[in-house]
């Protein structure tokens, strides 16, 4: 075998078995999360898996309540966690699962930061996220997505993975939110049989600069088997395209970054983001 070509198969079969080794999940034991959780598993088969659950403290403004009030409250809060941690740890034990579940506490609203702080320490956070919108961890994921600086992965309730995704595609803009998601998936992008670089442009003029070929030429370069493809917006919303490539392809997991400006901006101008969180039909991967 050439030495380029050896090179280039060690390094295949290196992003292949390291993949993520140290992977973070939301866990409230809702179906969604222990969904999120079987995910997790497969994506790092051999990996290490906390299963994370969040207590939230009671919150008061000083003068509200007495001390003695304040104590009983947070006693209550402890024990009313400690009887989730044992539910959570049995379920646990039903499924078979080798994570380990950890606790940490938090103010109301402020889980998200926590869940972040939490996060630093491992190749990224896995989210079930339900069909039902009130239910979604929307502010645990935006904090880890915003202050973690890792990944933060969606899974769909009814989406389920065997072993490491073969097909993926990557939402390709040439922004630095899109890059750095790109580089955070690179072991799962080495390790996939099919990569797709979709780029969705507003007209004819856009789509003849050919603005994926440069991160086609970057992946290709780590042994990335991928593909570009140009499609136009044709009036169509840009998430609605995605999604419609996404399922056309197969794909098991959409790499794309998250929210493109600042999240109000997004939210008050219908960001791409938003819209495809608001219903996903495939696992996201997402990177700020």
């Amino acid at each position: 075998m050439p030495n380029g070509s050896r090179a280039g198969a060690m390094r295949h079969s290196r992003f292949a078995k390291v993949a993520f080794e140290d992977m973070l999940v939301f866990f409230d034991g809702t179906p969604a999360a222990q969904n999120a959780l079987s995910y997790a598993e497969e994506l790092a088969p051999e990996g290490n898996i906390t299963a994370l659950q969040v207590s939230i403290m009671p919150t008061f403004f000083a003068g509200d309540v007495s001390g003695d009030a304040w104590a009983m409250a947070q006693e209550q809060a402890e024990r009313e966690a400690q009887e989730t941690e044992s539910a959570l740890k049995a379920m646990l034990q039903r499924k078979g699962s080798r994570a380990e579940l950890r606790r940490a506490k938090a103010m109301a609203d402020d889980d998200g930061r926590v869940i972040a702080g939490q996060t630093r320490y491992v190749d990224g956070a896995i989210f079930g996220w339900p069909h039902a919108q009130a239910e979604r961890p929307v502010n645990e994921f935006e904090g880890v997505l915003f202050h973690s600086g890792r990944p933060a992965l969606i899974v769909p309730e009814k989406c389920s993975l065997r072993g490491s995704p073969r097909s993926i595609m990557i939402a390709w803009s040439a922004t630095r939110e899109a890059s750095r998601a790109v580089h955070d998936a690179l072991p799962l992008l080495a390790a996939a049989e099919f990569v797709r670089v979709v780029v969705v442009a507003d007209d004819w003029s856009e789509r003849e600069q050919n603005p994926g070929d440069d991160m086609a030429r970057h992946l290709a370069r780590h042994d990335v088997k991928v593909e570009v493809k140009h499609v136009a917006t044709d009036g169509k919303p840009v998430s609605e395209i995605l999604l419609d490539e996404a399922r056309f392809q197969g794909a098991e997991l959409l790499v794309m970054g998250g929210y493109g400006h600042s999240r109000t901006g997004e939210w008050l101008l219908g960001g791409v983001t938003r819209e495809i969180l608001h219903r996903p039909t495939v696992p996201l991967f997402l990177s700020h």
